[in-house]
């Protein structure tokens, strides 16, 4: 297996593992307000209440998210792309599907 794929596959279930490690207290409302750790907009510091409804919808769009970068690391490392291409350049980008659960959340904090 080409050493690009190894990073690349291994980096992206990597990403997803600690996401969704990381999003866990989240979902379950363990994780009071503080300025480190959580989904931090300014709706988020207007309330415990909002914080835990923010938090709780951004961990779930965050593990959801995470499948299929999970799944695309796996894929990568079961069937190795062989050219170096656009293929790995969209393995390499991967991590940005995050992005995604990121403004999602962003929005919901807008309808409380």
């Amino acid at each position: 297996m080409e050493s690009m794929n190894m990073i690349g596959g291994l980096g992206n279930i990597v990403v997803a593992i600690l996401i969704i490690g990381i999003s866990v207290p989240l979902v379950m409302r363990k994780i009071p307000m503080n300025h480190i750790y959580g989904i931090r907009f300014k709706k988020s510091f207007e309330s415990d209440e909002h914080w835990f409804k923010i938090n709780h919808y951004g961990g779930t769009q965050l593990i959801l998210w995470s499948m299929p970068l999970l799944v695309i690391g796996l894929l990568t490392l079961l069937f190795p792309v062989r050219d170096g291409g656009i293929f790995t350049t969209l393995i390499a980008c991967a991590p940005l599907i995050l992005l995604v659960p990121a403004y999602m959340s962003y929005r919901y904090s807008k309808t409380l």
